[in-house]
């Protein structure tokens, strides 16, 4: 079976797809706070710097979730492709996942949203704990816990035979419905972590 490795580009999107909830979150504070600078003032080198101060955030998070986006969706094209050259295996239990997204959102979410968005010294501390967990996001399977990917995929644990071996892994798959004794063609992406 050839792997179909993700590149730092891939990880990336799907670490940005992960907090699509919070960039909507922090862009509609960051409108409310400022919502009486929410108007036209022309295009002048003062208005233009007063909407950057003002909505400069919101602006970048926008940008950055449509671009996590439409790499999200170009990933899983790629994924869909490649899924048939996958080795066929048979499951042998199956455990559903999907409920980790829930406690992503509280854990890695929730907190953040009752930041200052006019605050620098907020802002800042925003990024700084958000590049911390992309680097332990990177290097451990969080990678697949994300609420964005969960509306249209499912994520399993399960156990399936190769060579009568059982061995363990993670499943990202459009399948609902996936049983024990089924048969699946998986492809691994990264470590211990399928798509199929």
């Amino acid at each position: 079976m050839k792997k179909v490795k993700l590149n730092n580009i891939a990880i990336f999107v799907l670490f940005i797809t992960s907090y699509i909830p919070l960039f909507g979150l922090l862009i509609l504070r960051q409108v409310k706070q400022n919502i009486d600078y929410l108007n036209f003032g022309g295009f002048s080198q003062e208005s233009v710097f007063l909407a950057l101060a003002k909505f400069g955030l919101s602006v970048f998070l926008f940008l950055t979730a449509i671009f996590g986006y439409i790499g999200l969706k170009f990933l899983l094209i790629n994924l869909d492709i490649k899924k048939s050259n996958g080795e066929l295996v048979k499951v042998v239990e199956v455990e559903n996942k999907n409920s980790e997204s829930i406690s992503y959102i509280s854990t890695y979410i929730v907190p953040f949203i009752f930041q200052d968005t006019n605050n620098l010294f907020d802002i800042t501390s925003i990024f700084i704990v958000l590049i911390i967990i992309f680097f332990i996001y990177t290097k451990s399977n969080m990678i697949v816990i994300n609420p964005i990917l969960s509306i249209t995929h499912t994520l399993y644990q399960i156990d399936y035979n190769k060579k009568s071996q059982t061995k363990k892994a993670l499943l990202i798959t459009k399948d609902e419905d996936l049983e024990s004794g089924q048969e699946i063609k998986i492809n691994l992406i990264t470590k211990n972590i399928y798509y199929g």
